[in-house]
């Protein structure tokens, strides 16, 4: 992140019940976040978010984002290349 300028204060979280009645999407890299908070969602009475992977707007078709920890640094820009094209083409299409 520092290497592209953006600052950054980062706290990991789950996700809560009260996220699926909150937001409108919930964006996951995998296919395991996918089903894990599929199955969660479907505990949720009245539950208004819809629950799709980032991959899914990848212009480049690229549908799951791996997690780099265990990578090295290009692994990393990998991610975030494929992060930012997957947010900007999610808010083309939403905006």
């Amino acid at each position: 992140m520092r290497k592209h300028g953006i600052n950054m204060n980062h706290i990991a979280r789950q996700v809560t019940k009260d996220d699926f009645l909150t937001y409108d999407y919930i964006l996951c890299m995998d296919e395991s976040n996918l089903r894990d908070l599929k199955r969660k969602s479907g505990q949720i009475k009245n539950c208004k978010s819809k629950i799709e992977l980032l991959g899914s707007y990848d212009p480049q078709k690229l549908l799951i984002i791996e997690d780099p920890y265990y990578g090295n640094e290009e692994d990393f820009e990998t991610v975030y290349q494929q992060c930012v094209r997957c947010c900007k083409s999610f808010l083309e299409k939403y905006s």
